[in-house]
């Protein structure tokens, strides 16, 4: 499955790290996202953009293959929204029950809300 193996210790901690992934996972997207339509508003050419990104410190490779799908303007799915919602709301449950702040995870979480019942209006309206 993957191409390293971690060994976290108790029963447990490997979740908490799933959840720690899928945390960074989202805000990453967000971040992507939100940092392509400014450099749009702003003129700034977004292949030229993603090439920054490719090469900058802040460069990943989730930034990279997201950024050059959106360009591409390939919108298939590679992840459900509602399985990243789910699963916000198992990081919110899981940062809460160690009440550790997570303020940026409840943007996302909005914006998750949001864009899935903005598709589901879609789904129901009549040609």
């Amino acid at each position: 499955m993957g191409q390293t193996v971690h060994y976290f210790g108790k029963n447990g901690n490997a979740a908490a790290m799933k959840l720690v992934g899928n945390l960074i996972v989202a805000l990453e997207i967000e971040a992507l996202t939100e940092g392509l339509v400014l450099a749009e508003k702003a003129g700034l050419d977004l292949n030229t953009v993603m090439e920054v990104v490719k090469v900058a410190d802040f460069r990943s490779p989730l930034l990279v293959s997201n950024g050059q799908n959106i360009l591409k303007r390939d919108f298939s799915t590679s992840f459900a929204l509602k399985l990243m919602l789910k699963d916000a709301h198992l990081i919110e449950k899981f940062a809460g029950s160690l009440q550790s702040p997570i303020p940026a995870l409840r943007i996302v979480q909005k914006n998750l809300e949001s864009e899935l019942r903005l598709g589901s209006k879609k789904k129901t309206r009549p040609p």
